[in-house]
């Protein structure tokens, strides 16, 4: 039985170096599900070797000059290929999954959205493109929001305190109803229901009605959250109030295949309003070409850049 648990490992190891590989395709990426769902050794087998791939991360930025390699990751499974960049753009422009969105517990595809129960009675709903992962333990009711956006319907009734991490901040409660939503570059959290302390180098608390933005500098400064209008993707909307251009781009691509992106990382910071449907994400493009005289120029795969 062993022996055949490492016969998987070493088959679930080659179906990591394909699928980051420059050379995977959308083919690649469904047999692979297909493989996971055999059985539950061979989720498994596939759940220890993606953990060993991630795990290897951190050591490969840091010690790249050390004897940490990918190719020794390689060797470990006993799969002798070079690995090109290509599958990590292949994943930034939506042909292929991330490693992220399959290791974790909950992922949505874009224009998706899926309403999950938690285990405490808790519950969230996630936005297209979002990934969600959960670590409960005595102690805490932890939530890792790696992508996308989502609103936290936290159940009262557990003496856990709730937390959801996303972008490097976590966000607190013991029973209140948020919603978190990952921007261009920075996590804004709104309080819908209740109170919520958000700690990223610093600490602030909201009340029902508040919300903050956060990034790698810190916290922003708190301001007044519409309750109606708060994550309007759930009612079929996209509500922008001088919102910035890369958040806007990054709302549009939760809900649109295919990747809009900008030509110059400068206009980012362009300030946009307006009320959208999701299923007309033409519309969007149409008012920031209008307003920003930016021209949506249309390329391979549903990609439209910004110019």
């Amino acid at each position: 039985m062993d022996d055949d648990f490492d016969a998987l490992k070493r088959d679930a190891t080659a179906w990591i170096v394909r699928i980051t590989s420059g050379s995977a395709t959308t083919g690649d990426a469904d047999a692979l599900v297909a493989w996971r769902a055999r059985s539950p050794d061979h989720e498994r087998a596939f759940q220890e070797a993606a953990r060993l791939w991630r795990d290897l991360g951190p050591a490969l930025s840091r010690e790249r000059r050390s004897s940490v390699t990918r190719r020794s990751f390689l060797a470990l499974g006993g799969v002798a290929a070079g690995l090109a960049g290509g599958a990590v753009v292949m994943s930034e422009l939506g042909f292929l999954p991330t490693l992220s969105s399959m290791l974790a517990d909950y992922a949505t595809a874009v224009g998706e959205q899926q309403t999950v129960h938690l285990p405490d009675g808790s519950m969230a709903l996630l936005d297209g493109g979002s990934v969600l992962s959960l670590d409960y333990s005595a102690g805490t009711r932890q939530l890792q929001l790696s992508a996308g956006a989502a609103v936290f319907e936290v159940s009262g009734d557990d003496p856990r305190p709730f937390v959801v991490e996303a972008g490097g901040g976590r966000s607190k409660t013991a029973g209140a109803s948020l919603s978190v939503t990952h921007g261009a570059d920075s996590v804004a959290v709104e309080c819908l229901r209740g109170e919520v302390s958000i700690d990223c180098l610093g600490t602030a608390d909201l009340a029902e009605g508040e919300a903050i933005s956060y990034s790698q500098h810190g916290l922003g400064e708190k301001v007044a959250a519409d309750i109606e209008t708060a994550a309007a993707w759930r009612k079929g909307l996209l509500i922008f109030k001088d919102r910035s251009l890369g958040d806007v781009i990054s709302d549009i691509n939760r809900h649109r295949r295919g990747k809009v992106m900008l030509a110059r990382r400068s206009v980012g910071s362009y300030r946009v309003s307006g009320i959208f449907h999701l299923d007309r994400p033409e519309e969007i493009l149409a008012h920031i070409e209008d307003t920003l005289k930016l021209r949506p120029v249309g390329l391979i795969g549903g990609i439209i850049l910004l110019v």
